[in-house]
């Protein structure tokens, strides 16, 4: 089996998720005898993981090809968040460096390459992971002539609410009716491309996300130097961790909120906001509102061990999303022996036993959970034991995913499939 695929984000290029879930699928895949030609809009120059060999076009083919597109394209961005980056791209480019003015004129561009490179590369069948990337595979599919099978991950629903950008819920909706299969991480999303979209059921699988359990977690901080109790004091702070965009999707707006709360209780307690996104300047404000600037610890966007070290200072993290079509950030917390709270209607929720399920907006119940875990340690060992143990199980690794995801491709590439 041989896949075309088309992404955006995949380290060191990352802005979420996304990213962790791209590696974890290709290396996954790999394992299944998979041969995967990857495209992307960025310059891949090294490996962003030990054992996963990235290599250009005109390398030998180990089993993974990468494409490098030169773009702009960002990951999470809308409208303004391109014209920041494209202005910025233009003030410091050489006269032969182009890019498309809106992202809009990115995305067709990016795919007008996409049917060049389907043209001279083979594949049995084409993989495109969201909206950005929909109207490549399209492309791809008019040349080779291929199936192509659509990746969600997220909608616009998810990213904006109600209120989305309505040229990407039109391209949104093209790409998922185009596709001849659409692989969902969650059946919350599955919901999502049913109800919204008007997608078929049968057309739609659902293939959770695993952690690489080959990647082990560093050891639990003893202390950090960020938070303490004091000058000579040898007992460290509790931290209470948010890792993840800080954008309308993730609830940074609660996690805030829960922390103000939490302080009334644990004044010991130091909150720790690790990501970037268009909220920060807002939910920097908040914390001086709310009286709680010298608690609230901004780390900004980590990457690699930073983000291990991050979950292993932790003694609870809060995933309060607003919509989570899945949420990677619950696993790797369990993974690193923390404890993780996350939404009642998350991905994730419909797979995990042993995490803390609120809903998202219930500020008093996040706090309650936050508390009991804070002050009861007992608790904690137990949550944390049976959260590292439950992750650990091979449903929650990388190679139960790409075997379903192979399945998938199966059915578009076989008649057999094809019937099914």
């Amino acid at each position: 089996m041989r896949v075309l695929m088309f992404g955006w984000e995949f380290p060191p290029y990352q802005a979420g998720g996304l990213a962790t879930a791209t590696v974890g699928l290709v290396k996954g895949l790999l394992r299944q005898g998979v041969a995967v030609t990857l495209v992307v809009p960025f310059p891949v120059t090294e490996s962003p993981l030990e054992g996963l060999r990235l290599v250009g076009v005109d390398a030998p083919n180990p089993g993974l090809r990468v494409h490098r597109v030169s773009s702009t394209l960002t990951p999470y961005g809308g409208e303004a968040a391109y014209t920041e980056v494209f202005q910025a791209a233009a003030r410091s480019a050489g006269p032969t460096q182009v890019y498309g003015a809106t992202l809009f004129d990115e995305v067709e561009r990016f795919a007008a390459l996409a049917g060049d490179i389907a043209g001279e590369e083979p594949h049995d069948v084409i993989d495109a992971h969201d909206w950005l990337t929909f109207d490549a595979a399209i492309a791809a599919r008019r040349v080779s002539g291929k199936p192509f099978v659509a990746h969600i991950h997220a909608t616009e629903y998810d990213r904006a609410g109600d209120h989305g950008n309505p040229r990407i819920l039109a391209r949104e909706a093209a790409g998922l009716r185009t596709a001849d299969r659409i692989i969902s991480n969650s059946h919350m999303l599955k919901r999502c491309c049913v109800e919204r979209f008007g997608i078929e059921e049968d057309r739609v699988d659902v293939v959770h996300w695993g952690v690489d359990a080959e990647v082990a977690p560093i050891e639990r901080q003893a202390a950090s130097p960020l938070v303490t109790n004091g000058p000579g004091k040898a007992r460290r702070s509790p931290v209470v961790l948010f890792l993840g965009r800080v954008t309308w999707q993730k609830g940074p707006d609660y996690f805030i909120d829960v922390a103000s709360q939490v302080s009334q209780y644990v004044p010991e307690a130091h909150f720790v906001v690790a990501g970037s996104g268009d909220m920060l300047p807002h939910i920097i404000r908040r914390t001086a509102e709310l009286g709680i600037a010298d608690r609230v610890h901004f780390t900004g966007g980590l990457q690699g061990a930073d983000v291990s070290r991050a979950y292993r200072m932790a003694d609870v993290c809060i995933m309060p999303s607003v919509s989570e079509p899945f949420g990677l950030v619950a696993l790797e917390s369990l993974r690193h022996g923390t404890p993780c709270i996350v939404p009642r209607n998350s991905g994730v929720a419909e797979v995990l036993a042993n995490a803390v399920k609120v809903d998202f907006w219930n500020v008093n119940e996040m706090t309650n959970q936050v508390v009991a875990l804070l002050r009861y340690p007992a608790l904690k060992a137990e949550m944390s034991e049976n959260g590292v143990t439950e992750v650990a199980q091979p449903r929650f690794g990388l190679n139960e995913p790409a075997r379903n995801t192979a399945m998938s491709y199966q059915r578009v590439t076989t008649p057999i499939g094809r019937n099914a």
